[in-house]
């Protein structure tokens, strides 16, 4: 929890939430949860060894999935969280309440499973956080039960998450192979759902009447039966690692960018096209993949401030291939030309469909310094993109902001373009492009520090 506080005074507050989605109910005791799960698995678990430092950050990784759209706070790294939400197995958000939960099941463990076998631990360890907080929401009364609005956040809440540990728990494997596996978790699952539904439903009058005292004792239940399924579920993604056998070629390569002001610690993107691989950048701009299919495949890099960069690569059996590549300076819109469809073959990666158009990610500026917005409108298009534009803004968890001031203006295409000044009231801001699908208003869009190469 704490991990997570930093994040949310720091780098980029979720604005996002505030310009364009509701806010999502969020279980307090996921840290204590994940925790109590990491001290059954013991010192020497095949898992912990995988991840090594990075095991101890599931406890903050926990949270990802309740950052759909948002940037997320590593201790080394500030990330956009849909890099670990939204991949060609899941391509639009899911809801973390029964019964559209249930759907999280099987394309969130395989691509757990996935990350520990391809990437490095740091990735590993961020797809396993995402796994484990549609995993610890089934387990919360509401969740189970269905439950939302205000009597949802107390139930959920009213538990005291130091006394969410353990005693003697010996986590037990969910199957010997991946689809026993797969099988042996959605059961498990099936089961905590059934363990917490009812409970849900008896804490109904003790939540609306006020009475506390009443619900802590059962929230706990519920908290420490789900801590017992996400040891199971660890204590299996360590086991069927381990046992794996390593197959097809190796990339590796780094990818070289330069300092931009207000995402130091933002790492470049990685996918492969035509696959489920995807992966971020260390500190360094390094990058790599495990037991990747033989084969030609493409590659495309994205990282805001730069154009997006492409290359082919072929990778053979055995065989450890690098890939270096230096990306050009562009936009602060990552995808700003829409041509990177990794996730969906119908959509551009970082643009989302809502009710107000198609929204990008939210942009943190630099107070004090210019920036040019250009939008290069197609011939006779029929739209235009709104800016908006707030203030940071300071909170503990995503459900407890208080909105700020939110300013807007159209770009339209008689006015293409727009040179402000970022200041403490202009310091994140949102594009939505409305009209059409982002190719048939635009061709693209950019958002660059006055004087900075186009």
């Amino acid at each position: 929890m704490r991990l997570v506080r930093w994040f949310l005074r720091g780098f980029l507050p979720a604005v996002a939430l505030l310009l364009s989605t509701g806010a999502s109910f969020a279980w307090g005791p996921h840290p204590a949860i994940t925790q109590a799960a990491l001290d059954a698995l013991g010192t020497n678990h095949p898992l912990k060894l995988l991840l090594g430092e990075h095991a101890q950050r599931l406890t903050n990784h926990c949270w990802l999935a309740d950052f759909k759209r948002l940037p997320f706070r590593d201790v080394d790294q500030d990330f956009y969280a849909d890099d670990y939400l939204l991949f060609p197995g899941v391509t639009s958000h899911l809801d973390h309440i029964c019964p559209e939960v249930r759907k999280s099941y099987a394309p969130y463990f395989k691509r757990a499973l996935q990350a520990l076998r391809t990437e490095s631990p740091a990735n590993a360890a961020r797809w396993i956080g995402s796994l484990l907080h549609f995993t610890e929401d089934s387990g919360s009364p509401p969740h189970a039960a269905e439950i939302r609005g205000p009597t949802h956040l107390k139930m959920e809440n009213w538990v005291d998450a130091a006394k969410i540990h353990l005693s003697n728990y010996e986590p037990r494997s969910l199957g010997a192979d991946d689809a026993a596996a797969l099988e042996g978790f959605e059961r498990r699952m099936k089961e905590l759902i059934e363990y917490s539904k009812p409970r849900g439903q008896r804490l109904m009058t003790p939540v609306l009447i006020g009475n506390r005292k009443a619900v802590e004792p059962i929230s706990l239940e519920c908290a420490l039966e789900t801590s017992r399924v996400a040891a199971d579920l660890l204590h299996t993604l360590g086991q069927l690692t381990t046992s794996e056998k390593r197959t097809g070629g190796g990339l590796r390569g780094r990818i070289r960018t330069a300092v931009v002001p207000r995402f130091e610690r933002v790492p470049a993107r990685v996918v492969i096209h035509g696959t489920s691989f995807s992966t971020l950048t260390d500190a360094e701009g390094r990058f790599v993949f495990r037991n990747l299919p033989p084969g030609r495949h493409e590659l495309s890099a994205l990282s805001p401030g730069f154009r997006t960069t492409n290359s082919f690569v072929s990778v053979a059996s055995d065989v450890e291939v690098e890939c270096d590549l230096t990306m050009v300076p562009g936009s602060l819109v990552r995808n700003s030309d829409f041509a990177v469809r990794w996730t969906r073959h119908d959509a551009p990666d970082c643009w989302y469909s809502t009710p107000q158009g198609w929204e990008g990610e939210v942009i943190a500026l630099q107070p004090g310094r210019k920036y040019r917005l250009h939008v290069a409108f197609r011939p006779g298009a029929n739209g235009d993109v709104l800016l908006r534009w707030s203030r940071e803004v300071p909170y503990d968890l995503p459900q407890n902001v208080r909105l700020p001031r939110i300013e807007g203006k159209p770009i339209r295409p008689g006015d293409p373009e727009m040179t402000f000044t970022a200041s403490e009231s202009m310091a994140l801001l949102q594009l939505t492009i409305r009209g059409s699908r982002p190719g048939d208003v635009c061709q693209g869009i950019q958002l660059l520090l006055e004087n900075a190469a186009p």
